[in-house]
């Protein structure tokens, strides 16, 4: 029987879902496996062994050349250092994403060369505005391009203050826009096969939401839970920690442009590492 948590995507592409489902993991996190014999693991998940186990059997007594991640946040980070270990194999990620999660790897800047003995060679990307550590991966051969959590599958990544800047955030999509992609391989949700549509879809989102706040303060509101409460439709319960972390990401970016804004600084959520 199939397992439903993977999925080979094309010859030398195959995704694994990690089985952590849940308001802001969507159906699961991603770990990719890319090459034919000599592979790289792309954020090997959360602490959930049964999912270092599932690799396993994936690589199926090929090597690892090397561990990469995209942030340090632990759902995709947690695992990395056991998997390194299991498969003989270095983490790479960038410096401050290594910091973070308390590894000890290769750092990893913008433009690096990423093919450690592998047999496909990827180029890693300074991608901020998700976490300030963020990197995405490109396979220059087939435009293969793997977001980690800046771009998902569905719905839209979360800019969480202090930790995401919507400036920075804006900026990467540009990037990545321009890169031309032919498929988005995000860290959550399914593979996109229809890149352009979705990243410019993705920097219209975040404009409006940008709008919908200007016109709540244009209209009164003088705190960020009663911004929240004009700009969002009701949330699930637990949810209300993250849009207000969102709005308080906004409200940092219209600072900076000279806006007029409530205070904002209480909200969000503590870097990985505080």
């Amino acid at each position: 029987m199939a397992d439903p948590f993977v999925t080979e995507l094309a010859p030398g592409l195959t995704v694994l879902r990690a089985d952590n489902a849940g308001p802001m993991t969507l159906d699961g996190t991603c770990s990719y496996l890319v090459g034919s014999n000599r592979l790289v693991l792309i954020d090997p998940g959360s602490g959930d062994r049964g999912h270092l186990s599932r690799i396993h059997g994936v690589v199926r007594g090929r090597s690892i050349a090397a561990v990469l991640l995209t942030h340090s946040h632990s759902d995709h980070a947690e695992l990395a250092g056991e998997a390194s270990r299991v498969f003989g194999a270095p983490v790479l990620g960038s410096r401050e994403t290594l910091r973070r999660a308390g590894l000890e790897g290769g750092a990893l800047a913008d433009g690096d060369q990423v093919s450690p003995g592998a047999d496909i060679a990827l180029i890693a990307l300074a991608t901020p505005g998700h976490s300030s550590d963020h990197m995405t991966f490109l396979s220059e051969e087939d435009r293969w391009l793997f977001t980690g959590d800046l771009v998902l599958g569905e719905g839209s990544s979360a800019i969480l203050h202090p930790d995401g800047n919507v400036g920075e955030y804006l900026a990467s999509l540009s990037r990545l826009y321009a890169l031309r992609p032919a498929w988005l391989l995000p860290g959550h949700g399914p593979a996109v096969a229809d890149p352009m549509s979705l990243l410019a879809n993705y920097r219209t989102h975040r404009l409006e939401r940008e709008a919908q706040i200007i016109r709540a303060l244009t209209a009164g509101a003088r705190s960020v839970p009663e911004i929240r409460a004009a700009v969002y439709d009701p949330l699930p319960e637990g949810l209300a920690w993250a849009a207000e972390a969102a709005i308080a990401a906004h409200l940092a970016s219209l600072s900076d442009s000279g806006y007029e804004v409530p205070p904002f600084e209480a909200y969000g959520v503590p870097a990985e590492d505080d």
